[in-house]
Protein backbone atom coordinates (compact mmCIF):
# COMPACT_ATOMS: atom_id res chain seq x y z
CA UNK A 1 0.00 0.00 0.00
CA UNK A 2 2.87 2.39 0.68
CA UNK A 3 4.13 2.16 -2.91
CA UNK A 4 0.59 2.48 -4.26
CA UNK A 5 0.04 5.59 -2.13
CA UNK A 6 3.37 7.09 -3.12
CA UNK A 7 2.66 6.67 -6.84
CA UNK A 8 -0.84 8.10 -6.39
CA UNK A 9 0.48 11.14 -4.49
CA UNK A 10 3.50 11.77 -6.69
CA UNK A 11 2.36 10.80 -10.18
CA UNK A 12 -1.44 10.63 -10.04
CA UNK A 13 -3.88 7.84 -9.32
CA UNK A 14 -4.26 7.11 -13.04
CA UNK A 15 -0.61 5.96 -13.13
CA UNK A 16 -0.45 3.74 -10.03
CA UNK A 17 -0.50 0.45 -11.96
CA UNK A 18 1.39 1.43 -15.10
CA UNK A 19 4.40 2.77 -13.18
CA UNK A 20 4.71 -0.41 -11.15
CA UNK A 21 4.19 -2.57 -14.22
CA UNK A 22 6.90 -0.76 -16.16
CA UNK A 23 9.46 -1.94 -13.61
CA UNK A 24 8.27 -5.54 -13.39
CA UNK A 25 7.10 -6.61 -16.84
CA UNK A 26 9.17 -9.17 -18.74
CA UNK A 27 8.92 -10.78 -22.19
CA UNK A 28 6.34 -13.57 -22.35
CA UNK A 29 4.38 -12.14 -19.39
CA UNK A 30 0.61 -12.07 -19.38
CA UNK A 31 -1.06 -8.96 -17.98
CA UNK A 32 -4.59 -9.34 -16.65
CA UNK A 33 -6.52 -6.10 -16.26
CA UNK A 34 -9.73 -6.04 -14.23
CA UNK A 35 -12.32 -3.28 -14.56
CA UNK A 36 -16.05 -3.83 -14.27
CA UNK A 37 -16.79 -0.74 -16.38
CA UNK A 38 -13.78 -1.23 -18.63
CA UNK A 39 -13.07 2.47 -18.29
CA UNK A 40 -10.89 2.79 -15.17
CA UNK A 41 -8.10 5.16 -16.21
CA UNK A 42 -5.47 3.49 -14.03
CA UNK A 43 -6.24 0.08 -15.57
CA UNK A 44 -6.25 1.47 -19.12
CA UNK A 45 -2.87 3.12 -18.50
CA UNK A 46 -1.49 -0.24 -17.31
CA UNK A 47 -2.63 -1.90 -20.55
CA UNK A 48 -1.01 0.90 -22.55
CA UNK A 49 2.23 0.18 -20.68
CA UNK A 50 1.88 -3.57 -21.33
CA UNK A 51 1.42 -2.91 -25.04
CA UNK A 52 4.81 -1.15 -25.12
CA UNK A 53 6.35 -4.49 -24.08
CA UNK A 54 4.36 -6.62 -26.55
CA UNK A 55 3.04 -8.98 -23.90
CA UNK A 56 -0.29 -10.80 -23.98
CA UNK A 57 -3.12 -8.82 -22.40
CA UNK A 58 -6.36 -10.14 -20.95
CA UNK A 59 -9.25 -8.01 -19.72
CA UNK A 60 -11.99 -8.91 -17.29
CA UNK A 61 -14.87 -6.55 -18.01
CA UNK A 62 -18.57 -6.13 -17.39
CA UNK A 63 -21.31 -3.77 -18.55
CA UNK A 64 -20.49 -2.96 -22.21
CA UNK A 65 -16.78 -3.79 -21.90
CA UNK A 66 -15.72 -0.15 -22.09
CA UNK A 67 -12.40 0.82 -23.64
CA UNK A 68 -10.58 -2.07 -21.97
CA UNK A 69 -12.54 -4.65 -23.92
CA UNK A 70 -11.28 -3.14 -27.16
CA UNK A 71 -7.65 -2.77 -26.04
CA UNK A 72 -6.78 -6.29 -24.89
CA UNK A 73 -5.93 -9.44 -26.83
CA UNK A 74 -8.55 -11.46 -24.95
CA UNK A 75 -11.61 -9.88 -23.34
CA UNK A 76 -13.45 -12.00 -20.79
CA UNK A 77 -16.71 -10.11 -20.65
CA UNK A 78 -19.42 -10.60 -18.03
CA UNK A 79 -22.56 -9.50 -19.83
CA UNK A 80 -24.29 -7.81 -16.91
CA UNK A 81 -25.04 -4.29 -15.78
CA UNK A 82 -25.18 -5.36 -12.13
CA UNK A 83 -21.84 -4.51 -10.53
CA UNK A 84 -22.14 -7.20 -7.85
CA UNK A 85 -22.63 -9.91 -10.47
CA UNK A 86 -19.68 -8.69 -12.52
CA UNK A 87 -17.38 -8.52 -9.49
CA UNK A 88 -18.47 -11.94 -8.20
CA UNK A 89 -17.78 -13.63 -11.54
CA UNK A 90 -14.43 -11.84 -11.83
CA UNK A 91 -13.54 -13.11 -8.36
CA UNK A 92 -14.46 -16.67 -9.35
CA UNK A 93 -12.21 -16.41 -12.41
CA UNK A 94 -9.37 -15.07 -10.27
CA UNK A 95 -9.71 -18.03 -7.89
CA UNK A 96 -9.67 -20.46 -10.81
CA UNK A 97 -6.49 -18.90 -12.21
CA UNK A 98 -4.73 -19.05 -8.84
CA UNK A 99 -5.76 -22.69 -8.38
CA UNK A 100 -4.49 -23.59 -11.85
CA UNK A 101 -1.17 -21.85 -11.21
CA UNK A 102 -0.72 -23.66 -7.90
CA UNK A 103 -1.30 -27.01 -9.57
Amino acid sequence: MAIFSAYANDDGYENVFSLQLANLIRPDDIVIAISASGNSKNVLQAIEEAKKHSVTTIGFTGFDGGHLGQMVHINIHVKSNIIEHVEDIHLMLEHMIVTALKE
